[in-house]
């Protein structure tokens, strides 16, 4: 049976976020992901994943999102301002012990060259990466396509690998995102992930060209879900998807996998 998290931010959007832990539950998954966890204290958010039997997969570090901000890891000049948000993503890291975290380049800045911000983002990168110690957790780059966010610091898996190599620490790597890398990358997605498979820590899937689940668009996402286990991914596959319909219908596929998904018994 294949694992997969779903995504908070993005599924069950049907119910309050302390009611999507036990509708992932209820519908067979052991493991979750959502960029925003900071927004429940931290013992509570460790209660609902052990109550409902569920493994935190990845989030983002902890930015202002309503205000616009979609990452302080590239951002010269508000090195401090990373360090704070860093700090508290490592509270919770090792308090719910999390598999993984998306520390966000962000955008470059109207002024800043890309040069720059790939200095600032190592800087950063190597400061959390240190100071979660010997902790599990990694923490991850992933490059986000212009038709999502224009400009973001780096939008290739070449660029964001490079930027791996320079950090040097085992507990950096990169997320194999399906939806994005269609839009950025040459080449097929089988391709990306055997060149860059050493890199990989975290798998997650949303089809082209509107993020939908697998059968809603022109990817085989279950068929590069199958190949990444194929060549010994053993996490839950991250499911950053938008459904094309409510949650629950949009999921039924995973009944032919093992799950137990009903749009007639949410909860």
């Amino acid at each position: 049976m294949i694992r997969f998290a779903p995504n908070f931010y993005h599924l069950f959007l049907e119910l309050p976020i302390r009611e999507r832990f036990l509708a992932a539950a209820k519908i067979g998954c052991t493991a979750i992901e959502w960029h925003f966890p900071h927004q429940l204290p931290r013992d509570e958010l460790k209660s609902l994943l052990d109550d409902n039997g569920l493994e935190f997969m990845y989030c983002v570090v902890p930015v202002d999102w309503d205000a616009g901000v979609r990452g302080l890891g590239a951002q010269p000049g508000r090195q401090d301002e990373f360090r704070r948000a860093a700090d508290l993503a490592l509270e919770y890291i090792q308090h719910c012990d999390f598999y993984s975290i998306n520390v966000g380049a962000g955008p470059v800045p109207l002024g800043e060259s890309r040069e720059r911000c790939v200095e600032t983002y190592i800087e950063n990168l190597d400061y959390i990466a240190a100071a979660s110690g010997d902790h599990r957790c990694k923490f991850l780059l992933e490059p986000v396509a212009e038709k999502r966010i224009p400009n973001w610091a780096m939008q290739t898996m070449a660029q964001a690998s490079d930027i791996v190599n320079a950090v040097g620490r085992n507990n950096v790597g990169l997320v194999y995102d399906t939806f994005h890398m269609r839009y950025e990358e040459r080449g097929t997605l089988s391709d990306i992930m055997d060149a860059y498979w050493p890199q990989i820590g975290y798998v997650q899937i949303g089809n082209s060209p509107d993020r939908h689940e697998p059968g809603v668009g022109e990817l085989d996402l279950l068929w590069l879900a199958r190949r990444a286990i194929d060549k010994g991914y053993r996490e839950a596959i991250g499911m950053e998807l938008d459904p094309s319909m409510d949650t629950w219908s949009s999921l039924l596929w995973m009944n032919e996998l093992g799950y137990t998904v009903d749009p007639g018994n949410r909860l």
